[in-house]
């Protein structure tokens, strides 16, 4: 089966910002799928922001517009 991210490289990623951070087996295929449902929220809050503006496309101003909420409402 084929992987749709770099195992190896995330779990680099992890080790170099969390030096202790002692990991279990699949927990990067969590963080991974985390990442993913915030990107997924993201896009759709900002596609709301789009709608509300009456605007056709999606542009990074929109984004930005969001992503602060988005973030405060991901965070645990």
């Amino acid at each position: 089966m084929k992987r749709t991210f770099p195992r190896a490289r995330q779990k680099s990623i992890i080790k170099k910002y969390q030096k202790k951070a002692r990991l279990s087996r699949n927990v990067d295929i969590l963080i991974f799928l985390d990442y993913l449902l915030f990107l997924k929220r993201l896009a759709a809050e900002a596609n709301i922001k789009v709608q509300e503006d009456r605007e056709r496309t999606l542009k990074s101003y929109h984004v930005n517009a969001v992503f602060k909420n988005v973030l405060k409402s991901c965070k645990g």
